[in-house]
């Protein structure tokens, strides 16, 4: 069978696909397409063909974003990333004359590309960092150590020996820390980490000092010549017990600190650091054991838990991008369970063992709370929760129970719901009610109940709420503790019916629950409904024995505002939290006159300062004016009046002591004397001198003052939570001040006005708490040293509750680290109202006014907002100006220098990267759709930006004096010493070791173009790529110097057409669009080749005549007039002066004239 040849292709000669891309690039669409789909093998030249076509139609000319780019270079980018293409290093494999009109479609897209474009197309165009930015943080991005060591290198040796050292210590530290021997509590970690944010001195490695608590505290004791030893060893032991009882303390606060900083994988227990209860005596540092033969047994076991939450608190949230919290599992949590003491041990250390175990246990507790905390308890079966609450001690039941609490905050899981009911015996039958019940377990399940139903106006939990706070105990069991309890309802019907006060509230209206929340405050007659049913159920109820229970120790007839209005007062507070209503602002004003300042206890006036700031919002003000509008005249003139009559020969006095009223006597007069006194002031309010000076209580006016000071100073706490407000910073720090010279100075006026120490340290603990609130996460160094100043006095004045303050308060003027700070949501504001209520613990063991689990309530509170900018190419953290914008412009765009903290002031609409040293990137924030989420505390600030060549980072050189183009020419170091602190590539090093050498050139003299030395050129050659952010061009001038060498030795063809299509390409009227400045190749340098191949063809001795014959036949052989020449180069000499090759085919109309000679 014969085969026609037709039947085989239709075309009279082989086409020419070098002479077709050549032809598109000058003439466009003129030309007629390539036959490159006659067979399906040849991919690669119907993708060549494909982005040929796209860049050299004229059609798609349309200038894009308003810069000097044309729709065609955008479109080859996406029909590359369409045929699989992810990398400019895929153009590696094409001739050099066809990938370069490719590569200069990435390269001018680079500086200015669309933000919708796919992933991959940003890879394309070497912009990766835009590829991250636009995607989720990828774990193999994340920084593992702090850069700043690594930065502070000055060349690439030292940088990976840095690396390598770095690495080392810090696989050390992570087996000393899972062995318990070391930074077991996560500080030394968080100095590396917050190195960057806080990088000119060492305020978090001081701060981390004063929260430690696993390490021996510093013990001096001086000792006067008459002591004995035996008196000087129990000097050093009561030393030793007032600092170690600030020890205990400081777990709260190192839980602030360290919120969300643990990234690395836990493979491992989660360690937890033990509270070490010893003194480091100096010179020696003898290490003295404090002796607790004499103390309490239940002295650590709240320190405990507290410890245990702290060091859960490290984990991340549930569903963040970090790496860890995708491996908290049930099987992992489980693991982490102590185990029970050795019971085969030795009879003398069993003692020690059990203390030890029960120590354990408490941590646990604190433990599971905050895995609920940070959404992982739910991962737990219901047998290990039920396993937890039958069989666990009081701080294990109590972190369950808020654990899980938090974990299904605001979704009324009635599985939840359950649990925490069962806790609560006024929830049960009243055959169930006999059940034992600790008072802190009851308080923790209906605070856990306020948290699961916040929001819901659930009519079940709301009726039963308001009816608790008014109740009278029924029995003993019921009196433990009462206030927490009352309180705990109090905080959680606020939270249940959070903002739902008012017209918002209709299915409710029934409850009256406005009007007997105002009877719980102020007193008055007690609702006789509720009186009924709380008698059938005495009637009904009966005890152990049989007989009808009542309560043997308190006698109630009436209300008792003392219980039910603190209770009352904050869950009126938040129900109606900013909604500004006046009316229900006014039921809680501040009395006017002594008379009726005589009938409120000077502590709820603090609460009522509170509750009436989070009802008017917006009329809190940031200054010393709105304090003192807190206070009535008939409290300021009687405070000014206080100390006038201390005479100037007093001034001089410095060992006065302060004045003391006796604690059981309720003021300097009865109460029937104060009525007949006062009575003619009643109308007016106001008193003269010798009236005040005669009839006034003047304690309970100093109570009054400092209680409505430390109120307004908490409100302004709350109102500025996070913004980092000077103003309020600068006002709060003033009462600080005053509160603190109250404590510890001996001024004589101020003496005067001084109420009893345990209330003077109780408003500053709240003052302090205020301008930590404020000041969150910023590390403010001026609020860090009056802190340190504060936290300094350790007598038996200060109490542990106020210890627990200032180390909260430190931990969160470094919240995360310095990377987070507080929300100011309403759900944000009640959760800091829950932690922070002021009326701290006066020993580890009190719970009787609030219950110390609730101080960790801050974490539904925490807010990441930390900008971190990575290096794509180093992958480490950078300094970076960056400018962030908000939405709806409701703040002013900020400059700032990442990493920052962003303050809470506004939600962040984008964040921009304005540095001429980095390509510009602007990063678009996508707004949070469920705020009240744990999910909100990881956020995705971080930002990941791409370096240009010629610079360095602003570690390296902060005052841009050392880039490349400032260096070049100031000194005679080679180009290896120059550019290896700008890049790390390899091939640019290889290069400047290898081409910029003269001592390594001996062979390499046919690379020569225009320059004396090659060295000269290639240097020459370095220096503009890197300056003018081409590095990938350093390859195409290679590249191109190669072929140069092959024409000249070999008359290589093929080099030649990639010489010829690149001078096509350049003299194109595409290129020509283009700016000069902003191409690959320069025009120098082309110029050079063609001049050079010109010189080379001149100089070959090629006769025209043998030209034109091989274009006419084909074939030279034997009839050349110079018998030195070849084909090959007689070939090449067409090619490039533009002659018709004899194998062209007609078919492909493919025809190279005159005017496309030579470009």
């Amino acid at each position: 069978m014969t085969l026609k040849r037709s039947e085989l292709t239709s075309f009279s000669r082989p086409p020419c696909i070098c002479t077709y891309f050549s032809g598109l690039m000058t003439r466009g669409a003129l030309v007629q397409n390539y036959p490159c789909g006659v067979n399906k093998a040849f991919r690669t030249s119907r993708q060549l063909c494909l982005f040929l076509t796209i860049l050299f139609d004229s059609k798609n000319d349309v200038i894009c974003g308003g810069s000097n780019i044309s729709r065609r270079e955008f479109d080859v980018v996406l029909a590359m990333e369409e045929q699989g293409f992810s990398s400019p290093a895929d153009l590696d494999d094409f001739p050099i004359g066809v990938s370069l009109p490719i590569r200069e479609a990435l390269y001018s897209c680079r500086s200015a590309p669309p933000e919708n474009w796919p992933p991959r197309a940003y890879s394309l165009i070497g912009r990766e960092d835009l590829r991250h930015s636009h995607g989720p943080l990828s774990q193999a991005l994340r920084p593992a150590s702090s850069p700043l060591t690594r930065y502070r290198c000055s060349n690439l040796d030292n940088m990976r020996k840095g690396n390598e050292l770095e690495k080392n210590e810090r696989s050390k530290s992570r087996e000393a820390t899972l062995d318990g021997n070391k930074d077991c509590d996560g500080l030394t970690l968080l100095e590396s980490f917050a190195s960057m944010l806080f990088p000119h001195d060492t305020r978090v490695r001081d701060a981390s000092l004063m929260v430690r608590s696993s390490k021996p505290v510093f013990l001096r004791v001086d000792r006067p010549p008459e002591v004995s030893d035996h008196e000087y060893e129990k000097l050093k032991q009561a030393n030793l017990l007032l600092l170690c009882n600030r020890s205990l303390a400081l777990s709260v606060g190192r839980g602030m600190m360290t919120v969300g900083t643990l990234h690395s994988s836990l493979a491992e227990r989660l360690p937890i650091p033990e509270i070490c209860l010893a003194g480091r005596v100096p010179p020696t540092n003898t290490i003295v054991a404090l002796d607790t033969t004499s103390a309490p047994a239940e002295m650590t076991i709240w320190p405990e838990f507290h410890n245990g939450v702290a060091s859960g608190l490290r984990i991340g949230v549930e569903n963040d991008e970090s790496q860890e919290s995708a491996q908290i599992t049930r099987t992992w949590i489980l693991y982490n369970k102590p185990s029970a003491s050795n019971s085969q041990s030795a009879p003398q250390n069993r003692s020690t063992q059990k203390n030890k175990s029960g120590n354990t246990q408490h941590a646990h507790g604190g433990f599971l709370m905050a895995l609920g905390l940070r959404g992982h308890l739910s991962k737990l079966a219901i047998t290990d929760i039920f396993d937890y609450l039958t069989t666990g001690s009081v701080t294990t039941i109590v972190g369950v129970l808020l654990g899980m609490a938090a974990n299904k905050r605001s979704t009324c899981d009635p599985a939840t719901s359950k649990m925490l009911c069962l806790h609560v015996p006024s929830l049960l039958p009243l055959t169930f009610s006999q059940m034992e019940t600790s008072s802190v377990i009851q308080s923790a399940a209906i605070a856990g109940i306020g948290i699961l139903y916040q929001g819901s106006s659930h009519r079940l939990m709301t009726e039963f709420l308001l009816t608790e706070i008014g109740k009278r105990p029924t029995n003993d069991l019921s009196t433990q503790d009462r206030e927490s309890y009352k309180l705990s309802c109090g905080l959680a019907l606020g939270m249940v019916n959070l903002r739902k006060g008012g017209s918002t509230n209709a299915g409710l209206a029934d409850l009256r629950i406005e009007e007997r929340l105002h009877g719980y405050i102020v007193g008055g007659k007690e609702d006789e409904m509720q009186m009924r049913k709380e008698a059938n159920e005495r009637a009904s109820s009966t005890g152990l024995n049989g007989d009808a229970e009542y309560c043997s120790r308190i006698a109630e007839y009436s209300l008792n505002t003392d219980i039910t209005a603190p209770a009352a007062t904050l869950a009126l507070g938040l129900m109606y939290m900013k909604t500004g209503d006046k009316n229900i602002a006014s039921r809680m004003d501040i009395p006017d006159t002594n008379f009726l300042l005589d009938y409120v206890r000077p502590d709820l006036l603090l609460l009522r300062v509170v509750a009436r700031s989070l009802i008017l919002w917006d009329d809190v003000l940031a200054n010393d004016e709105w304090i003192e509008a807190q206070l009535p005249s008939v409290v300021k003139e009687n405070y000014n009046l206080l100390g006038q009559s201390v005479g100037t020969n007093f001034a001089s006095l410095t060992g006065i002591a302060p004045m003391q009223v006796d604690v059981n006597r309720s003021g300097a007069m009865d109460l029937d004397e104060r009525k007949t006194a006062r009575g003619a002031d009643l109308e007016t309010g106001h008193l003269n001198r010798e009236t005040a000076d005669r009839n006034v209580d003047k304690q309970a006016i100093r109570q009054i003052h400092a209680h409505l000071v430390a109120g307004a100073c908490f409100s302004l706490g709350l109102r500025y939570a996070g913004t980092g407000n000077e103003k309020a910073a600068r006002t709060l720090a003033k009462r600080i001040q005053v509160f603190q010279s109250m404590r510890d100075g001996n001024d004589p006026i101020m003496v005067a006005r001084k109420p009893e120490k345990l209330l003077v340290e109780m408003c500053l603990s709240c003052a302090v708490i205020s301008l930590a609130l404020v000041m969150a996460g910023t590390g403010d160094i001026d609020a860090l040293r009056l802190f340190r100043e504060l936290r300094w006095k350790h007598n038996s004045d200060t109490r542990f509750g106020g210890h627990m303050a200032f180390g909260a308060a430190i931990g969160l003027l470094f919240l995360g680290g310095g990377s987070c700070t507080i929300g100011r949501e309403p759900e944000d504001i009640a959760a800091l109202l829950m932690a922070f209520f002021p009326r701290y613990p006066i020993i580890t063991s009190d719970n009787q006014y609030h219950l110390q689990a609730l101080r960790h309530f801050y974490v539904l509170a925490v807010k990441r907002r930390e900008i971190e900018v990575i290096d794509v190419d180093s992958r480490e953290p950078i300094y970076i100006p960056i400018e962030v914008n908000f939405v709806d412009n409701e703040h002013p765009s900020l400059s700032l220098t990442a990493p920052c903290l962003v303050r809470n002031v506004g939600t962040v609409s984008q964040i921009k990267v304005s540095s001429e040293r980095y390509f510009p990137l602007t990063k678009i924030i996508q707004a949070e759709k469920n705020s009240t989420s744990l999910n909100t505390f990881g956020r995705n600030f971080t930002v990941f930006v791409k370096k240009k060549s010629g610079f360095l980072s602003y570690v390296q050189d902060p005052h841009s004096i050392r880039s490349l183009l400032a260096q070049t020419g100031t000194s005679k170091i080679s180009a290896l010493e120059l550019i290896k602190s700008f890049t790390e590539d390899s091939r640019l090093l290889a290069f400047a070791q290898y081409f910029c050498n003269t001592r390594q050139q001996s062979h390499m003299h046919d690379l020569v173009l225009h320059k004396a030395t090659l060295a000269e050129m290639c240097t020459d050659i370095l220096y503009e790529c890197l300056v003018n952010e081409k590095p990938e061009a350093v390859a195409i001038y290679l590249s191109m110097m190669q072929s140069v060498a092959s024409i000249k030795k070999h008359a290589a063809l093929r080099q030649t057409w990639d010489i010829w299509m690149i001078l096509s390409y350049y003299t194109s009227e595409h290129a020509q669009m283009c700016d000069a400045e902003k191409r690959l190749v320069s025009l120098s340098f082309l110029d050079s080749v063609r001049e050079s191949i010109d010189r080379h063809f001149s100089a070959a001795g090629v006769e025209w005549t043998d030209v034109l014959q091989y274009s006419m036949k084909g074939t030279c052989y034997g009839q050349l007039k110079n018998p030195h020449l070849s084909v090959k180069l007689i070939h090449a000499f067409c090619v490039w002066f533009g002659i018709k090759p004899p194998f062209s085919d007609g078919g492909a109309q493919v025809l190279i004239d005159e005017s496309a000679r030579s470009p």
